[in-house]
Protein backbone atom coordinates (compact mmCIF):
# COMPACT_ATOMS: atom_id res chain seq x y z
CA UNK A 1 0.00 0.00 0.00
CA UNK A 2 1.44 3.39 -0.96
CA UNK A 3 1.91 6.07 1.70
CA UNK A 4 -0.91 8.50 0.68
CA UNK A 5 -3.43 5.66 0.58
CA UNK A 6 -2.21 4.38 3.96
CA UNK A 7 -2.59 7.84 5.53
CA UNK A 8 -6.12 8.19 4.17
CA UNK A 9 -7.03 4.70 5.41
CA UNK A 10 -5.77 5.45 8.92
CA UNK A 11 -7.63 8.75 8.94
CA UNK A 12 -10.91 7.09 7.99
CA UNK A 13 -10.50 4.39 10.61
CA UNK A 14 -10.11 6.98 13.40
CA UNK A 15 -12.78 9.43 12.23
CA UNK A 16 -16.48 10.06 12.69
CA UNK A 17 -18.42 10.03 9.44
CA UNK A 18 -20.74 13.00 8.91
CA UNK A 19 -23.07 12.17 6.08
CA UNK A 20 -26.43 13.27 4.76
CA UNK A 21 -27.16 16.82 3.58
CA UNK A 22 -23.63 18.11 4.13
CA UNK A 23 -22.89 21.60 2.81
CA UNK A 24 -20.69 24.58 3.53
CA UNK A 25 -20.41 28.35 3.16
CA UNK A 26 -17.19 30.01 2.13
CA UNK A 27 -17.85 33.25 4.02
CA UNK A 28 -19.99 34.75 6.77
CA UNK A 29 -21.79 36.77 4.09
CA UNK A 30 -22.61 33.58 2.17
CA UNK A 31 -23.98 32.14 5.41
CA UNK A 32 -26.29 35.13 5.94
CA UNK A 33 -27.50 34.94 2.33
CA UNK A 34 -28.01 31.16 2.57
CA UNK A 35 -25.51 30.48 -0.21
CA UNK A 36 -24.46 26.90 0.51
CA UNK A 37 -22.30 24.59 -1.56
CA UNK A 38 -22.98 20.83 -1.37
CA UNK A 39 -20.57 18.29 0.09
CA UNK A 40 -20.38 14.54 -0.11
CA UNK A 41 -19.47 12.52 2.96
CA UNK A 42 -17.38 14.47 5.46
CA UNK A 43 -15.02 12.81 7.94
CA UNK A 44 -14.56 14.53 11.27
CA UNK A 45 -11.46 13.88 13.32
CA UNK A 46 -10.70 15.55 16.64
CA UNK A 47 -7.03 16.38 16.73
CA UNK A 48 -6.51 15.53 20.40
CA UNK A 49 -8.44 12.61 21.88
CA UNK A 50 -11.89 11.13 21.53
CA UNK A 51 -14.20 11.50 18.57
CA UNK A 52 -17.52 12.67 20.00
CA UNK A 53 -18.66 15.86 18.29
CA UNK A 54 -19.52 18.03 21.26
CA UNK A 55 -19.64 21.56 22.58
CA UNK A 56 -16.46 23.23 23.76
CA UNK A 57 -13.95 21.49 21.50
CA UNK A 58 -12.39 23.71 18.83
CA UNK A 59 -10.01 21.41 17.02
CA UNK A 60 -12.18 19.14 14.89
CA UNK A 61 -10.68 18.54 11.48
CA UNK A 62 -13.13 18.06 8.63
CA UNK A 63 -12.08 16.30 5.44
CA UNK A 64 -13.74 14.70 2.44
CA UNK A 65 -10.80 12.86 0.88
CA UNK A 66 -10.83 15.18 -2.13
CA UNK A 67 -7.78 17.49 -2.07
CA UNK A 68 -9.44 20.48 -3.73
CA UNK A 69 -12.50 20.30 -1.48
CA UNK A 70 -10.38 19.80 1.63
CA UNK A 71 -8.33 22.85 0.72
CA UNK A 72 -11.53 24.91 0.55
CA UNK A 73 -12.74 23.52 3.86
CA UNK A 74 -9.52 24.66 5.52
CA UNK A 75 -10.60 28.26 4.99
CA UNK A 76 -14.40 27.93 4.76
CA UNK A 77 -16.52 29.74 7.33
CA UNK A 78 -19.05 27.08 8.32
CA UNK A 79 -20.08 23.49 7.54
CA UNK A 80 -23.58 22.13 8.13
CA UNK A 81 -24.66 18.53 8.48
CA UNK A 82 -28.43 18.15 8.71
CA UNK A 83 -29.25 20.87 11.29
CA UNK A 84 -25.86 20.94 13.04
CA UNK A 85 -23.36 23.73 12.38
CA UNK A 86 -19.57 23.57 12.65
CA UNK A 87 -17.71 26.88 12.55
CA UNK A 88 -14.09 27.19 11.48
CA UNK A 89 -12.18 28.71 14.44
CA UNK A 90 -9.04 29.43 12.43
CA UNK A 91 -9.72 33.16 12.12
CA UNK A 92 -11.80 33.73 15.25
CA UNK A 93 -10.26 36.16 17.74
CA UNK A 94 -11.25 37.46 21.14
CA UNK A 95 -9.13 40.36 22.37
CA UNK A 96 -6.55 39.36 19.75
CA UNK A 97 -6.32 35.78 21.10
CA UNK A 98 -7.16 32.74 18.95
CA UNK A 99 -10.12 30.48 19.75
CA UNK A 100 -8.63 27.40 18.10
CA UNK A 101 -7.36 25.98 14.82
CA UNK A 102 -10.11 23.62 13.72
CA UNK A 103 -13.89 23.37 13.56
CA UNK A 104 -16.20 23.54 16.57
CA UNK A 105 -19.89 22.91 17.11
CA UNK A 106 -22.02 26.06 16.95
CA UNK A 107 -25.65 27.16 17.07
CA UNK A 108 -27.46 29.94 15.28
CA UNK A 109 -29.19 32.66 17.30
CA UNK A 110 -31.54 34.80 15.24
CA UNK A 111 -30.56 35.82 11.74
CA UNK A 112 -26.99 37.01 12.21
CA UNK A 113 -25.42 35.52 15.35
CA UNK A 114 -23.63 32.22 15.97
CA UNK A 115 -22.93 30.83 19.44
CA UNK A 116 -19.98 28.60 20.26
CA UNK A 117 -18.19 27.42 23.41
CA UNK A 118 -14.47 27.51 24.05
CA UNK A 119 -11.74 28.05 26.57
CA UNK A 120 -11.39 31.35 28.37
CA UNK A 121 -9.05 33.54 26.36
CA UNK A 122 -8.04 37.17 26.06
CA UNK A 123 -6.74 39.51 28.76
CA UNK A 124 -8.55 37.78 31.61
CA UNK A 125 -7.05 34.41 30.68
CA UNK A 126 -3.58 35.95 30.42
CA UNK A 127 -3.99 37.56 33.85
CA UNK A 128 -5.06 34.23 35.36
CA UNK A 129 -2.10 32.44 33.80
CA UNK A 130 0.26 35.10 35.16
CA UNK A 131 -1.30 34.72 38.59
CA UNK A 132 -0.96 30.93 38.45
CA UNK A 133 2.68 31.28 37.40
CA UNK A 134 3.37 33.60 40.32
CA UNK A 135 1.67 31.19 42.70
CA UNK A 136 3.78 28.31 41.37
CA UNK A 137 6.97 30.30 41.98
CA UNK A 138 5.80 31.09 45.49
CA UNK A 139 5.01 27.43 46.06
CA UNK A 140 8.55 26.50 45.05
CA UNK A 141 9.92 29.04 47.50
CA UNK A 142 7.73 27.76 50.31
CA UNK A 143 8.72 24.14 49.73
CA UNK A 144 7.57 21.14 51.74
CA UNK A 145 3.93 20.32 52.42
CA UNK A 146 2.68 23.91 52.18
CA UNK A 147 4.26 24.36 48.75
CA UNK A 148 2.90 21.05 47.55
CA UNK A 149 -0.62 22.11 48.57
CA UNK A 150 -0.39 25.31 46.52
CA UNK A 151 0.95 23.49 43.46
CA UNK A 152 -1.74 20.84 43.83
CA UNK A 153 -4.40 23.55 43.77
CA UNK A 154 -2.99 25.02 40.56
CA UNK A 155 -2.81 21.63 38.85
CA UNK A 156 -6.38 20.91 39.90
CA UNK A 157 -7.55 24.21 38.46
CA UNK A 158 -5.77 23.59 35.14
CA UNK A 159 -7.29 20.11 34.89
CA UNK A 160 -10.75 21.49 35.64
CA UNK A 161 -10.41 23.94 32.74
CA UNK A 162 -10.58 20.96 30.38
CA UNK A 163 -14.20 20.39 31.35
CA UNK A 164 -17.11 22.14 29.67
CA UNK A 165 -18.11 23.76 32.95
CA UNK A 166 -14.96 25.84 32.74
CA UNK A 167 -15.54 26.87 29.14
CA UNK A 168 -17.26 30.12 28.25
CA UNK A 169 -19.49 31.05 25.34
CA UNK A 170 -18.66 33.37 22.48
CA UNK A 171 -20.78 34.62 19.62
CA UNK A 172 -20.11 35.88 16.12
CA UNK A 173 -22.15 38.94 15.17
CA UNK A 174 -20.43 40.29 12.07
CA UNK A 175 -18.09 39.44 9.24
CA UNK A 176 -14.31 39.43 9.04
CA UNK A 177 -12.21 42.57 9.32
CA UNK A 178 -9.72 43.79 6.71
CA UNK A 179 -7.18 41.22 7.92
CA UNK A 180 -9.65 38.35 7.63
CA UNK A 181 -10.22 37.95 11.39
CA UNK A 182 -13.59 37.68 13.12
CA UNK A 183 -13.62 39.68 16.34
CA UNK A 184 -16.04 37.65 18.43
CA UNK A 185 -17.79 38.75 21.61
CA UNK A 186 -17.94 36.85 24.88
CA UNK A 187 -21.45 35.89 26.03
CA UNK A 188 -22.23 37.99 29.12
CA UNK A 189 -25.27 38.63 31.31
CA UNK A 190 -26.60 41.39 29.06
CA UNK A 191 -26.99 38.98 26.16
CA UNK A 192 -28.90 36.51 28.30
CA UNK A 193 -31.15 39.32 29.56
CA UNK A 194 -31.94 40.34 25.99
CA UNK A 195 -32.65 36.80 24.80
CA UNK A 196 -34.84 35.72 27.73
CA UNK A 197 -36.68 38.91 28.67
CA UNK A 198 -37.61 39.67 25.05
CA UNK A 199 -39.42 36.31 25.09
CA UNK A 200 -40.95 36.84 28.57
CA UNK A 201 -39.10 33.79 29.90
CA UNK A 202 -39.00 35.07 33.46
CA UNK A 203 -38.60 31.66 35.11
CA UNK A 204 -35.54 30.83 33.06
CA UNK A 205 -34.16 34.31 33.65
CA UNK A 206 -34.53 33.78 37.40
CA UNK A 207 -32.94 30.33 37.11
CA UNK A 208 -29.95 31.82 35.32
CA UNK A 209 -29.43 34.46 38.03
CA UNK A 210 -29.90 31.93 40.82
CA UNK A 211 -26.13 31.53 40.48
CA UNK A 212 -24.74 34.64 42.19
CA UNK A 213 -21.13 34.14 41.13
CA UNK A 214 -20.75 35.91 37.79
CA UNK A 215 -17.81 33.75 36.69
CA UNK A 216 -19.77 30.56 37.33
CA UNK A 217 -22.88 32.04 35.74
CA UNK A 218 -21.12 32.65 32.43
CA UNK A 219 -19.80 29.08 32.17
CA UNK A 220 -20.91 27.29 29.02
CA UNK A 221 -22.33 24.45 31.09
CA UNK A 222 -24.82 26.95 32.54
CA UNK A 223 -25.53 29.08 29.47
CA UNK A 224 -26.12 26.33 26.90
CA UNK A 225 -28.76 24.36 28.90
CA UNK A 226 -30.67 27.60 29.61
CA UNK A 227 -30.71 28.51 25.91
CA UNK A 228 -31.76 24.97 25.00
CA UNK A 229 -34.65 25.04 27.49
CA UNK A 230 -35.69 28.38 26.02
CA UNK A 231 -35.60 26.76 22.55
CA UNK A 232 -33.29 29.55 21.41
CA UNK A 233 -30.76 26.94 20.31
CA UNK A 234 -31.14 23.20 19.67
Amino acid sequence: MNKPLLVLTLFLLTSVTISGQCRYCKTYEDFLEDKWEPLDTVYCKEQSKGHQIMWGVSNYKLQTGDKDTDRRLNTAFVVMQADTLYVNCLNLRFEKSSLGNGYCKAARIGEHDLLLAGKLTGKEARDEQAGAGGAAIMAGMLGGIAGAAVVGGIVGAVSANKNLKNKVCYFITSGADEKGFFNVKRFEDQMMDKLLLSRDLIDLHNAYYAEKDKKKRRQASRIIPILEKAKIIE
